[in-house]
């Protein structure tokens, strides 16, 4: 048998590398999303990015960045020498995740993480773990959140509500609904256009079983929960935009509302119970208006 000898290798940069995160089961392992990188000078030069055995997705052939993808270096001065100005778009056809966007200067050594630009130095945003355990950082990925349609993956728990601004009459889109348990954050969801929100989160852990023999089984447990809403202001005359801009979501993390949970004093307690959906809204609403959760 003849040896194969090899007479070149030819070395490939690539300019991005994106692992995704699933705010509510907290995996990253997420498979058939449409990933496309714009050109911000081009906005016509476009670029999709396939996942490779690792579930990252990677981005060969981007505009404008074909001298560093074949060149041979591979130093610090290489990488920064080709730094252009680019806008992510990812979309999931299967309609698990709503659609999301964001800029990136490339190429990018390394997994990409999303830093938010507000903080200074810009660093990356932290979300609640469990009571006791400190944030996490969304270091080397991206967040994505649930659509309103999502099956709700198994064994989470889920809040529901279609949110409007009160006085403005507005669907809420692409504003944060936290919902937090005993005043611990307990999940996150983003609306979508139609102000539609989804947040699907972990079950607390459930109270400890009476030592009695037999042990009684016991699957009713109920939690009491309160609601954060979060939304920039935004221009009557604005529209909203057809994919939400990470930079613009998490910025509202600093512009909190008060959720009107109900038109009558005290609003009565908002329970959620075990392996039971809850929806919300604001108690006393008549007419068209029965449906929303309104904030101020």
């Amino acid at each position: 048998m003849s040896a194969v000898r090899v007479l070149e290798r030819v070395a490939r940069h690539a300019a991005l590398g994106l692992r995704f995160w699933d705010i509510a089961t907290g995996s990253d392992a997420i498979d058939g999303l449409f990933v496309e990188i714009v050109s911000r000078a081009n906005p016509r030069a476009r670029t999709v990015a396939h996942p490779n055995r690792n579930g990252v997705y990677v981005a060969h052939g981007v505009p404008g960045l074909r001298d560093f993808e074949f060149d041979d270096g591979d130093s610090a001065d290489v990488w920064s020498a080709a730094t252009r100005a680019y806008h992510v778009e990812v979309r999931d056809p299967r309609e698990r995740f709503l659609p999301v966007s964001f800029d990136a200067d490339l190429p990018m050594r390394g997994l990409f993480t999303w830093r938010a630009a507000w903080l200074s130095p810009p660093q990356p945003i932290a979300f609640p773990r469990a009571p006791g355990s400190p944030p996490q950082l969304m270091l080397e990925r991206v967040p994505l959140f649930s659509t309103p349609s999502r099956p709700v993956p198994e064994p989470l728990g889920v809040v529901y509500a279609q949110l409007r601004e009160q006085g403005s009459d507005r669907d809420a889109a692409w504003s944060l609904l936290g919902v937090l348990i005993d005043g611990v954050d307990r999940g996150l969801g983003l609306s979508d256009p139609s102000g539609r929100v989804a947040v699907m989160f972990p079950y607390p852990e459930p109270p400890r079983i009476s030592l009695a023999s037999p042990p009684e089984e016991k699957n009713d447990f109920t939690w009491k929960i309160s609601l954060n809403v979060y939304r920039s202001a935004v221009s009557p005359q604005t529209k909203a935009p057809a994919i939400a801009d990470l930079a613009d979501v998490f910025s509202s993390l600093t512009a909190p509302r008060d959720v009107i949970e109900s038109d009558n004093s005290p609003a009565p307690p908002l329970r959620l119970t075990y392996r039971e959906p809850l929806t919300v809204r604001t108690a006393g609403r008549v007419g068209s208006d029965a449906s929303y959760l309104f904030f101020s």
